[in-house]
């Protein structure tokens, strides 16, 4: 009975509750929103169940990791390594642009390799030619 309770002991609380899918999305901009060419777009993106870390670390088997933004026409793209959940971007061709929001373990590895259901956030942005003439 004590070798029983010492391996009980030893193999601490059980696993049964299963790491929740961290989850990603954009606060802003929202879908339709228009930008005029050249100038920042501020962005927010709310990252749960998931701890953002500087992408050039490397901390293998830990539940961290990076921002990975990027932007698409269709024809050009364009893409940001980050830790912060409020970087800006700045686009300088006129066009429907796709901004896609994923996140990245420390080591690059997607989360689909490790949480079959994650799906990255995608917002669709208009940005327009600045006609101000300044």
């Amino acid at each position: 009975m004590l070798i029983l309770a010492s391996l009980i002991a030893c193999t601490g609380p059980s696993d049964s509750a299963a790491t929740p899918t961290p989850t990603v999305s954009f606060v802003s901009p929202h879908e339709g929103d228009q930008f005029v060419t050249g100038a920042p777009i501020a962005l927010s993106i709310a990252v749960d169940n998931f701890l953002l870390s500087d992408p050039a670390k490397h901390n293998e088997g830990e539940p961290e990791g990076y921002l990975h933004l990027s932007w698409t026409d269709g024809a050009t793209s364009d893409s940001l390594d980050t830790e912060s959940t409020t970087p800006s971007i700045q686009i300088d061709t006129a066009h429907d642009w796709t901004l896609t929001a994923d996140l990245r373990f420390a080591d690059g590895d997607g989360m689909d390799e490790v949480f079959s259901d994650f799906v990255p956030a995608t917002v669709g942005i208009t940005v327009v030619a600045d006609t101000s003439g300044a």
